[in-house]
């Protein structure tokens, strides 16, 4: 315990210093928070060591049972923190305790049996039947003479016409002894509020009108006790479900339109990839003729613009960020900064990659941009057969449920009729 208390001590003190210093509020506080975690420590340790050596158990008060408690044993020379489940019975009542504490339980049970009624002379409502009395020291069972009045819950049952006296009967149980409590409990009708009463009435003038079944229509009483009265039709509100299908209608919306703006980021990263080894080669082609790196930029953008006016054919993205850098060459934003604002545009590692070379390139000369080129070539051309590796393995996988459909079909197709043979 010794050693929790000055672990507290000590976090309170450098609590205190941080405080001092300025140090951010969370921080200090956290380690105070940990002093008090030492300190609770210390408090449950010296609980815990307090119960050791003890050869007493308290015993649990009556109706809360048998309990099982955990202890380890030292015997000298014999046993050695040995685990042993000790059973500790209840507390077991005199005779004269068990005959107070059945008293006790009768006059808690006139009270609580009750429920929402006044008194037992006048039961308009269900009764209510506790299982246990006297903090669970005393069991009860019950049972009803007229199970038409009371279920065996207690429930008041509907359609109760005069008063009707049931008698009760408690069966209190007390650690094996037991006692029997009969009781009489008056069911009466339940007293009708002013609007059942005025109900009745108007049901009474519906039972007269139906009566007059030669008549077209069902006339509906529109005077009750000199007041007007207006009906209207109970129908099923159905504006909740249109909030909900209206919100779900949103949601969907939302969802769909990131889905398909997902669906546009994986089509323009997947089509850029694919463009990517032929792009490296047209550089590296147009290099190796003698061109400088900005006119054979310039030349690959403007042929596919051409290609793209005279054809009509779909956009192609890396084409299209080339085309510009190239604008933002000739509006004067500069070489370098139009050639890393291209590897940024594009978001992908190997654009990036070519955004540096030519970077490189513009900044220490052409020497060596042919052969690095070529290397790049390569490289895009092996990850672009990988890919189409990929794509294959990945179609292959899609269509192995619609195979096993048909499989499963084909088996049915020659089992099916086989098995039909065989029975008969």
């Amino acid at each position: 315990m010794f050693w929790y208390i000055i672990g507290m001590g000590i976090c309170v003190g450098i609590a205190w210093r941080m405080k001092r210093r300025g140090v951010r509020k969370n921080v200090y506080e956290a380690v105070f928070v940990m002093a008090i975690g030492f300190l609770l420590a210390a408090v449950l340790w010296q609980m815990d060591e307090g119960k050791k050596g003890q050869c007493q158990v308290a015993r649990n008060p009556p109706g809360l049972g048998l309990e099982e408690k955990d202890y380890l044993v030292d015997a000298e020379g014999l046993l050695e923190q040995y685990p042993i489940k000790v059973p500790v019975e209840e507390k077991l009542f005199t005779k004269k305790q068990r005959q107070e504490c059945f008293r006790q339980a009768k006059l808690e049970l006139d009270q609580a049996i009750l429920g929402g009624n006044e008194s037992l002379d006048k039961v308009q409502e269900s009764l209510y039947l506790p299982e246990t009395l006297q903090e669970g020291a005393v069991a009860v069972t019950y049972s009803f003479s007229d199970y038409e009045v009371f279920d065996a819950e207690g429930t008041l049952l509907e359609g109760l016409e005069e008063p009707v006296l049931v008698e009760v009967t408690a069966e209190l149980t007390c650690q094996g002894e037991t006692c029997l409590y009969t009781f009489f409990a008056r069911a009466v009708p339940r007293d009708k509020s002013k609007q059942e009463l005025l109900a009745e009435q108007l049901g009474q003038m519906l039972a007269l009108e139906n009566q007059q079944k030669d008549k077209d229509y069902l006339e509906l009483p529109t005077e009750l006790e000199g007041k007007a009265v207006k009906w209207k039709e109970q129908a099923e509100n159905r504006s909740f479900l249109g909030l909900l299908l209206g919100a779900a209608g949103a949601a969907g919306l939302i969802f769909a339109e990131k889905e398909e703006k997902k669906r546009k980021e994986l089509e323009r990263r997947q089509q850029m990839l694919s463009d990517y080894p032929e792009i490296v080669s047209k550089l590296s082609l147009l290099l190796g003729a003698g061109m400088s790196i900005t006119y054979a930029w310039e030349k690959i953008a403007y042929g596919y613009q051409k290609q793209r006016e005279l054809q009509g054919k779909r956009e192609r993205w890396a084409y299209e960020e080339m085309l510009a850098a190239l604008h933002e060459i000739q509006e004067g934003v500069g070489e370098l900064k139009a050639f890393e604002n291209f590897g940024e545009r594009c978001q992908l590692a190997p654009y990036r990659k070519l955004s540096s070379l030519i970077v490189q390139n513009i900044r220490k000369g052409a020497k060596g941009m042919q052969r690095l080129l070529d290397e790049e070539e390569r490289e895009a051309f092996e990850e672009r057969k990988a890919r189409a590796r990929k794509a294959g393995e990945e179609a292959g996988t899609k269509l192995l449920l619609p195979m096993g459909m048909m499989l499963a079909v084909v088996l049915a197709v020659l089992v099916v009729p086989a098995g039909l043979t065989l029975n008969l």
